[in-house]
């Protein structure tokens, strides 16, 4: 591999775990804000926390943005923003010493947009850095930092810093964010050939819809693309309807006090990192058809083992294992993705693609607690495994080792 691809890959990587970094302190620092100005008002906490998803309800036409202009630009862009929007939130807290909720849901949109923003070119610059037969594992290095950065040690940070002093998190935010964009302007990133995106093109909201339904259309027509879509839809509603009512279920017929709620979202991230570590040996040795029946055959077992044995211990090991399923996916699925999808158009399909990831869990939150509230307490654990299970004949007969993509393309 040339030195230059080699640097740029370490580049990303690195402004990757930096922004997951933030991310992290981020999630944890708005609701403890919201929370404090509004005087602990669950909905202002609530609509803080929608401000900073409803970026997903507008994924494909930001998808559409990012196939216009180099994915360096849109990430050191996406960077930029967060930043600018985290300083001034830092500012006006430290000089007034509170800030409207509204201003915090303003911060959060922002910052989800900008989030999805880099979240797609990332995603879509991979395959102009690394050769077809690396992209596993350079995947599975990008979802371990962001694991780590999102889920280990950004949340305890941006707690911690908030105890000390409230604009404190939002400047080491704004900080990571400042830090990843420098990383990025070093990168290099091998563009797709002239004619073969709309780049150049005038941007109007007319060629902007047109190029958006462009890449749907792309998730629907291909028959590999429209089966992982439908799966991963399977995937958003039974992962949420068992974590949403997890800390319930933890608190309740575990027995655990509040604490073992945190403990076992650990549990899954160690499973997490440890998909990422397995995650590219399995997908050279199986395949990406078997490593994909293994991921979810693994997280339905998960499921089912927790709703015939509700005993803390168990739960806690079979939250590993699904972890470990669910990165095994995302690893193999985002690479599938990367081979399928021309470059000009990967940052579209991309986005809708994790539109129907996302969109889809409101619904698993609504079924999960319908089915918390039976009298069997394994209820959405099984149900949820049960559907996991139905999903595995999608992937059976699917032709899923696409032609490589040549170096030239």
């Amino acid at each position: 591999m040339a030195p230059k691809a080699v640097a740029s890959q370490r580049r990303l990587i690195t402004a990757n775990a930096l922004s997951a970094l933030g991310d992290g302190v981020r999630f944890a620092a708005l609701p403890l804000l919201a929370a404090a100005v509004s005087g602990g008002d669950p909905v202002a906490v609530s609509l803080v926390a929608a401000a900073g998803r409803a970026a997903w309800l507008l994924a494909p036409v930001i998808g559409t943005l990012v196939d216009r202009m180099p994915r360096r630009r849109a990430m050191i862009g996406a960077d930029l923003a967060r930043g600018a929007g985290l300083v001034l939130l830092c500012t006006a807290l430290a000089a007034a010493g509170t800030v409207p909720v509204a201003a915090i849901g303003a911060v959060a949109f922002i910052s989800g947009v900008a989030e999805v923003f880099f979240d797609s070119a990332a995603q879509a610059v991979v395959p102009s850095l690394a050769p077809s037969e690396d992209l596993e594992r350079l995947n599975a290095r990008l979802i371990a930092m962001q694991t780590i950065g999102a889920g280990f040690v950004g949340p305890p940070a941006g707690a911690a810093l908030w105890a000390v002093w409230r604009p404190l998190p939002f400047l080491l935010n704004a900080a990571t964010f400042l830090a990843s964009a420098l990383v990025l302007f070093g990168l290099v990133e091998r563009v797709p050939r002239a004619g073969q995106t709309s780049e150049g093109h005038r941007l109007t909201v007319g060629t902007v819809l047109r190029d958006t339904w462009a890449g749907l259309r792309l998730l629907g027509q291909n028959l590999i693309l429209r089966r992982l879509v439908l799966i991963v839809a399977v995937l958003g509603i039974a992962q949420q309807m068992v974590y949403g009512i997890l800390v319930v279920y933890v608190t309740g017929p575990l027995g655990l006090p509040a604490s073992g709620y945190g403990w076992m979202l650990t549990a899954a991230a160690v499973g997490s990192l440890a998909g990422a570590k397995a995650g590219p040996w399995a997908a050279a040795r199986l395949g990406t058809r078997r490593s994909l029946l293994v991921s979810i055959a693994l997280s339905a077992a998960s499921y089912l083992c927790i709703a015939a044995l509700p005993l803390w211990p168990v739960v806690a090991l079979m939250l590993v294992a699904n972890g470990a399923g669910v990165v095994l996916w995302n690893i193999c699925t985002v690479s599938l993705r990367q081979r399928l999808v021309p470059l000009e158009m990967l940052g579209r399909v991309t986005s809708g693609y994790r539109l129907a990831a996302w969109g889809v869990m409101p619904i698993g939150s609504v079924l999960g607690g319908r089915l918390a509230g039976l009298s069997w307490s394994g209820a959405p654990w099984a149900v949820a495994g049960t559907l996991l299970l139905l999903s595995l004949t999608l992937i059976f007969t699917m032709r899923v080792e696409p032609e490589r993509r040549s170096e030239d393309e």
